[in-house]
């Protein structure tokens, strides 16, 4: 990095449990279908944290770590339609706009799908993330959704993962049991994990007609948060089946119709397992990084006649639609912290250890 070379903020990822604030080279000159994004604000995801723990591994050093962002565009390549000065919210991938997937409503599996803040270590193939002053982005019209002058920068880094995400997991569970013959105001549904995923979801499921939401999480100020949204809070206690007895028998003891796996743990998909009554459906979103493979066989499956539906959110997609359900929900009760990118590596650890009081972090690069 020369003297000459124009320079910002960012975090970037060094090694397990090591995230640092610095300076790096900042994108200046756009290329075909690129835009440049100033950053106006930017989110710290549960999906940031595998990589910093180590359990997801092959993230190449000096990384810009991030991939929830929503900002300014500063300068366009050729070709992009989006223009300098409107505001944009980015989704966490991203999205050609034109391929078969994301024609049929499914970007996240788009032909040239990339994560932000993410480039292998092996052959450093990928693009630097949202955590920082400025980004670079690719397939820009596919990628950015202009923002509603009455949305924040603040909610569009909501649209562009993390609301996106939990909707999708409500929306999958609800679209699975369309033949179930029972209406959503008489549907129930756990929601194993209320982190900021898990959360949204609960405002999810409750938009779109559950009225009956069990939340079940270890740490006690996440429950009392998933009770302001509506829902009911359910403590693990020492055993799993402690929590199957606990949702039951509050209804009819058949189980509930729909289980939201939202951590991507092998206990938690387990434990939905249990929840779920036969004929139900388990809609998982939780990103499994480890060896563990599936908590259920096949036969078990096959016995409970379950319907299993998971993958990755395709944000683009939905944004349009999840910004119109945004209008109908206060989903900001859900960040708990508005605080500069400064102060990004004591706040990684304060999320990784699920420190009380930590739900959703939003970064402000400028403050």
């Amino acid at each position: 990095m020369s003297d000459q070379e124009p320079t910002m903020k960012a975090v970037v990822f060094k090694k397990p449990y090591n995230v640092a604030f610095q300076d790096v080279p900042r994108p200046t000159n756009p290329g075909k279908g690129e835009a440049i994004v100033r950053v106006m604000a930017s989110g710290l995801c549960g999906s940031d944290i595998h990589p910093y723990r180590g359990t997801e591994r092959g993230l190449q050093r000096d990384t810009i770590c991030g991939h929830e962002f929503a900002g300014i565009i500063e300068k366009v390549g050729q070709g992009v339609q989006l223009k300098p000065g409107q505001r944009v919210a980015a989704s966490f991938t991203t999205a050609c706009g034109h391929c078969w997937f994301c024609s049929h409503g499914l970007s996240s599996r788009c032909d040239i799908v990339q994560l932000f803040g993410w480039i292998n270590e092996e052959d450093g193939c990928g693009i630097h993330g949202g955590q920082a002053q400025f980004v670079r982005v690719p397939f820009a019209d596919g990628t950015l959704m202009e923002l509603p002058d009455d949305v924040s920068f603040e909610e569009g880094v909501l649209i562009g993962d993390i609301f996106s995400t939990g909707y999708f997991c409500a929306k999958n569970a609800l679209s699975a049991l369309s033949d179930a013959k029972v209406p959503p105001n008489e549907m129930t549904v756990a929601v194993v994990g209320c982190g900021p995923v898990g959360l949204c979801a609960i405002i999810s499921a409750r938009l779109l007609g559950i009225e009956t939401a069990y939340a079940i999480d270890r740490v006690q100020s996440r429950l009392d948060l998933a009770k302001d949204l509506g829902a009911i809070a359910i403590a693990p206690g020492d055993s799993p089946i402690d929590v199957a007895c606990a949702a039951s028998a509050t209804r009819s003891g058949r189980g509930v119709d729909a289980a939201l796996e939202v951590v991507g743990a092998y206990d938690a998909l387990e434990l939905c397992f249990r929840l779920v009554r036969p004929g139900g459906v388990i809609s998982s979103v939780g990103v499994h990084a480890h060896d563990k493979g599936f908590p259920v066989s096949p036969e078990q499956c096959y016995d409970k006649n379950i319907t299993f539906r998971s993958g990755r959110c395709p944000a683009r997609s939905l944004m349009p639609e999840v910004c119109e359900m945004l209008r109908k929900a206060d989903v900001s009760r859900i960040v708990s912290h508005r605080v500069p990118l400064s102060t990004a590596s004591e706040m990684y650890a304060k999320f990784e250890s699920q420190a009380a009081g930590v739900f959703k972090v939003i970064f402000d690069p400028w403050a």
